[in-house]
């Protein structure tokens, strides 16, 4: 755990970069995005050997249609807050949505639909749905799925995977319809808010776990999406009994095909948690349950090098592809 607390503090107090999203674009096909969106989502000597790898969504038609494209690799998250919030930073990684990756940095959309006005065409999530259900979501039917799948090989004595995530939605505040993000590991989803709650935004629940950025209006954040999450560690822990394990990285819409919500997620790395992993870090968040140093405070420095985060970060306009 000191290990996931430690990378999202040093990538915090990195220099700033642009934010930049490069959309899944033709003539990528499902097989190369897999394989592009798996290099950008690990972290460096993840001790994750992959297996094999396979990705669920639109693709961007052409370079002037980016709209079209449900997922990309992005470098450079750090969000800085304009009313004393806190910074949002992230190691490099990859997006995925319920709708477009090509995701405007500003909020000027109430009801952001980047594929507006023809939806992703994905199909339902059979898993999802039977862990929606389990869950009691508003609703178990699934829409544009948007999902990276990763079967793979650790080292012994390696009993968990982690990563670190944003989480926004254009649900957020007022809609009914439930869109969500899950971190599937051996066919369990650690990807749970602390009070219990999957990482979705449910209407008059939930919004305790998102920060307010704005309703279609300029928010605290440059991002298009009207509420997004703190920048979270998500720790899932590996079946003993298996020796290749699987990870599901999946978002998508429930009921609807409409509002947008996406996840950004990287620095994916295997690790020595047990216990009941789940999500941890993220200013006021709880350590991550159970585990062998799950319930340690981080070190002093640690907490310093996440305040100073927010000292001279910046964001720019990003590249298409």
């Amino acid at each position: 755990m000191r290990k996931l607390l430690l990378a999202m503090a040093l990538a915090a107090a990195l220099p700033a970069h642009a934010l930049t999203i490069d959309v899944i674009t033709a003539p990528d096909t499902n097989a190369t995005a897999a394989t592009k969106l798996t290099d950008a989502v690990l972290a460096a000597n993840s001790g994750i050997n992959v297996v094999s790898s396979t990705f669920v969504g639109d693709i961007a038609t052409s370079s002037t249609n980016p709209n079209s494209g449900q997922s990309g690799t992005y470098t450079g998250f750090n969000l800085v807050s304009n009313s004393g919030g806190p910074t949002l930073s992230l190691p490099n990684g990859i997006v995925l949505t319920s709708g477009s990756a090509n995701i405007p940095f500003t909020n000027t959309n109430s009801s952001w639909e980047g594929h507006f006005p023809t939806s992703a065409g994905t199909a339902a999530d059979p898993e999802v749905e039977a862990l929606l259900a389990a869950a009691s979501a508003p609703s178990s039917v699934t829409n544009d799925v948007n999902s990276l799948v990763i079967e793979f090989t650790v080292a012994a004595g390696i009993t968990s995977v982690s990563a670190n995530f944003v989480f926004g939605s254009d649900e957020f505040p007022d809609q009914g319809v439930t869109d969500f993000f899950m971190f599937i590991v051996d066919g369990v989803n650690y990807a749970k808010f602390p009070d219990g709650s999957l990482v979705s935004f449910v209407v008059g629940q939930n919004a305790a776990n998102f920060l307010n950025n704005g309703n279609g209006s300029p928010g605290q954040y440059p991002l298009e999406f009207d509420g997004v999450s703190l920048a979270l560690g998500v720790v899932g822990i590996l079946d003993p009994n298996k020796t290749t394990h699987t990870l599901k990285i999946v978002t998508g819409d429930t009921a609807d095909t409409i509002y947008d919500s996406g996840v950004f997620i990287g620095g994916l790395t295997s690790g020595t948690a047990t216990g009941g992993g789940g999500i941890c870090g993220g200013v006021g968040q709880p350590a991550c349950p159970g585990g062998d140093d799950d319930g340690e405070v981080p070190e002093p420095g640690i907490l310093a090098l996440l305040g100073l985060a927010g000292l001279g970060l910046g964001l720019s306009r990003r590249r298409r592809i």
